[in-house]
């Protein structure tokens, strides 16, 4: 990994290397199992540069269940559904159906492209909620690192039209009633103004963009309204601050809304992959879903 970083700045590319990891980590078509099925590459937008993927991991029987979108990280310029298949799969197995999808990674396109996405993943899964035994009442999003930026953005802007995009099954909500991030990114103010990955996400720097860039970042969209979070982080994360998690959570704190914690102790970026934090990570959002989904 140290080599991944001898010519950029440390934060800039570093979800892209931990996602390339993650990805080699893990099979691409995993088998059905006794209590999930999974149907693959299932289109649910079209993208700027060609339709927009999904992989359904659905608990086997009727339903209807809740239902978790997860969106991948990779520095907004990498990495691709298949990266949280191992958590998407212990949350299925327990009666969640999960949602992995891709989202636009051209590096012509800037935010709030994926964050429309985002939201039209979720809109395309109420639409077909009848066909994926989806209880619509009962959608969550779920991300790590950049995708949990988009994940903490879909929850925190519910309802805020200005963040809806123009894609399709416009008739549905894009509304969540909880989100689960894994060593977000909160702040986009806050790491070097040369940042690649922040400056190709957003199409230059934040400072070039101050307005955009606070846009971009949760910490700043944090409200009376925010929907209940399960935040969890290592405090050895080198990548992505832990001084950012800790501000999130005080300022959740701040306007009385619900925020469950859980801190990796001496563990680094996607601490949630290890085999050291894995089960008691899983776990402890299994008992954040059941209180809140």
């Amino acid at each position: 990994m140290r080599a991944c970083f001898q010519k950029v700045s440390r934060y800039s590319l570093f979800i892209l290397c931990v996602s390339l990891c993650l990805h080699a980590q893990q099979p691409t078509q995993p088998a059905s199992t006794d209590t999930v099925s999974r149907s693959d590459a299932i289109p649910y937008a079209q993208g700027k540069s060609g339709p927009l993927l999904s992989d359904l991991y659905i608990p086997n029987g009727t339903g209807p269940y809740p239902a978790i979108v997860f969106i991948h990280g990779g520095g907004w310029i990498g990495g691709d559904r298949t990266q949280m298949t191992r958590i998407i799969e212990e949350l299925a197995s327990h009666g969640y159906v999960g949602m992995a999808i891709d989202y636009d990674l051209s590096p012509q396109v800037h935010f709030p492209v994926a964050l429309h996405e985002s939201k039209e993943a979720i809109r395309w899964l109420r639409a077909h909620a009848a066909t994926y035994h989806v209880d619509p009442e009962r959608i969550a999003v779920a991300g790590s690192s950049a995708g949990g930026e988009l994940a903490a953005l879909v929850a925190l802007t519910n309802g805020d039209s200005r963040y809806e995009g123009d894609g399709g099954s416009k008739g549905f909500s894009s509304t969540v009633k909880a989100a689960i991030l894994y060593n977000a990114a909160l702040d986009l103010t806050t790491p070097p103004e040369n940042d690649e990955s922040i400056n190709k996400y957003l199409g230059s720097s934040c400072a070039a963009q101050k307005e955009l860039c606070l846009q971009a970042s949760p910490q700043a969209h944090i409200d009376a309204n925010s929907p209940p979070m399960y935040i969890g982080h290592g405090n050895e994360d080198k990548d992505v601050p832990y001084s950012q998690f800790i501000a999130f959570v005080a300022s959740y704190k701040r306007m009385n809304r619900s925020i469950t914690v859980f801190t990796a102790d001496k563990g680094p970026h996607t601490y949630w992959a290890k085999a050291t934090w894995f089960q008691p990570n899983a776990d402890a959002t299994l008992d954040f879903l059941k209180k809140h989904l």
